[in-house]
């Protein structure tokens, strides 16, 4: 983990090319984004494409979600080591087309 993101409170930097635990984040909160905002229809795709990361009580990722050929979305999700629960979203927002700006 880099030195930013280990200090309390601090997202680390520069974005990192999403990896297969963001992957089964992303997975875990899907129905939670879908329901949010595509009224609970599925999305044809969702692929993490990249990520920070947050250390807060707990770990906080702000992904990147390609979700069709143009489009992504930004999700907020908390991963808490204290309370066994799985991860679960925190915000979503949409991003715009693909080459659009970083984090």
């Amino acid at each position: 983990m880099s030195e930013s993101a280990q200090k309390l409170g601090g997202w680390s930097s520069p974005p990192k090319e999403a990896n297969e635990k963001v992957q089964a984040i992303c997975f875990q909160v899907r129905k939670a984004v879908e329901d949010k905002i595509n009224g609970g229809h599925p999305l044809g795709q969702f692929t993490a494409k990249e990520y920070i990361e947050q250390v807060i009580e707990g770990m906080n990722y702000r992904i990147k979600v390609q979700i069709n050929t143009v489009s992504k979305i930004r999700i907020e999700v908390c991963e808490s080591p204290i309370v066994p629960v799985p991860p679960y979203l925190t915000a979503v927002a949409a991003d715009g087309p693909l080459n659009d700006q970083p984090f």
